[in-house]
């Protein structure tokens, strides 16, 4: 998913470049090439790349209408919905963090740039949610975050809408970061993941939907509906991820490499003892 003009205009000159050094491209997308970046700003020039990949590359969609990532196991006691349960999850962090004390960290991210973490200890990062997800972060300040830690205690996730849409996107982006780095997360949020997106809808979806009667017969909700082609795409992705990242198979996963990556380090000391 390409959603920034400065990603897609680096795109088009990074792959005429790879290509005119005879490089071969196999790739997958959450999108066909002609629906890369759509509606996006200044897209025009986007189009010169779109059409070098459809000449230089075959499309083969891949698709399935079952999403395996929903058939997992439910795991109680990660994802909290209900408002007033900060105190929860800071307990449930302070058991993963055991004896270790936690306090304000720094880590670096990119560029000599750095981020401030409210409470870090034991690899395991405290956040509220404005402090991650409505402040101008990107998908590279949320890499270098996840280098130095596995675990995210995030608290507050709100229901997204036409208000909060930029912070919708950073949630989005924030989940995908976690997802691929194999990340676990502990949240409290005001709905099930389903809750969070249901006011985020594509054109198409709008334009399905029963028009209401008369004004007055609108809900309050209607007002904060949120017609985005690029957000209500990503969205099923982001609940099937959380749902997979909430499941007991992922974090059974989750703890096996944490083990293996604490015996690598075991392993590593007494050789440099030995040595």
């Amino acid at each position: 998913m390409v959603t920034d003009v400065a990603d897609a205009l680096i795109l088009n000159r990074l792959f005429r470049h790879l290509f005119s050094n005879g490089a071969i491209l196999v790739s997958t997308s959450n999108r066909a090439p002609d629906n890369l970046y759509e509606g996006g700003l200044q897209r025009d020039l986007f189009l010169p790349f779109i059409s070098t990949l459809k000449e230089r590359c075959v499309a083969h969609e891949i698709g399935s209408s079952v999403d395996y990532r929903k058939m997992t196991s439910a795991e109680q006691g990660f994802y909290f919905v209900e408002k007033e349960l900060s105190g929860l999850l800071k307990q449930k962090f302070q058991q993963l963090i055991g004896e270790h004390t936690a306090g304000p960290q720094e880590v670096e991210v990119i560029m000599g740039r750095t981020l401030q973490v409210p409470l870090g200890a034991n690899g395991c990062a405290y956040f509220p949610f404005e402090e991650l997800c409505d402040r101008p972060l990107g998908a590279a300040d949320y890499f270098g975050l996840f280098k130095n830690f596995h675990t995210l205690a995030l608290d507050g996730v709100p229901i997204f809408g036409l208000h909060n849409r930029t912070t919708a996107y950073r949630f989005v982006t924030l989940v995908d970061v976690m997802y691929e780095n194999r990340a676990r997360l502990l949240c409290t949020a005001e709905g099930t993941p389903l809750e969070l997106f249901e006011r985020i809808v594509t054109i198409s979806d709008a334009q399905h939907m029963a028009p209401r009667t008369s004004s007055r017969s609108r809900k309050n909700d209607d007002f904060d509906l949120c017609v985005d082609n690029e957000l209500g795409f990503a969205k099923d992705r982001t609940i099937s991820r959380l749902t997979e990242m909430n499941s007991r198979e992922y974090l059974e996963q989750h703890a096996s490499m944490l083990a293996e990556k604490e015996l690598s380090q075991e392993v590593g000391n007494e050789n440099v003892l030995q040595a």
